[in-house]
């Protein structure tokens, strides 16, 4: 029987990871593709469904590689001389922006095979290239939210785990 964790990420079975985005230090996976009109008339092109992760977690690429959430404090890899003003904040000013761009550039075929529930509150997707995403909350923060999904599809889906 399933958790209602795994029952709730089974929405991406299958679907691709499509897109990264963020937002200071919570990091957006977006699984699929739908388009989003924003108020102004703005079209953007978003997941199906978007996983909101603010805790801990790791892309771990299947030679030992990982890509890991604290990886936003550090400077992305640049040519030359670095920059003299550097703001972490910035998209795409940080390590953990630029590796995670350079993955979906490569063309990866990220779609998620299956789910197992891991403790408190974690998961790890498994994805059909061998990659996972373990998302690992830590225990001792007290986070009201450490992560969602949402849909994108107008369905009214969303679920984030309760501690």
């Amino acid at each position: 029987m399933q958790t209602p964790s795994e029952q709730a990420l089974s929405h991406i079975l299958n679907l691709p990871l499509t897109k990264t985005t963020r937002n200071e230090l919570v990091q957006y996976f977006h699984f699929g593709h739908t388009h989003y009109t924003t108020p102004q008339g703005l079209i953007l092109d978003v997941g199906a469904y978007t996983l909101a992760v603010n805790c801990p977690w790791q892309l771990a690429h299947p030679q030992g590689d990982a890509i890991k959430h604290s990886e936003v404090f550090m400077r992305k890899r640049e040519a030359g001389m670095p920059a003299l003003k550097w703001d972490w904040k910035v998209p795409g000013a940080n390590l953990r922006d630029q590796r995670l761009k350079d993955l979906l550039n490569e063309g990866a075929a990220l779609v998620v095979e299956r789910v197992e529930q891991t403790e408190n509150g974690g998961f790890i997707l498994y994805f059909a290239n061998h990659y996972q995403l373990a998302v690992s909350p830590d225990p001792e923060k007290a986070a009201t939210e450490v992560w969602q999904l949402f849909s994108n599809l107008n369905d009214g889906f969303a679920y984030s785990p309760t501690h």
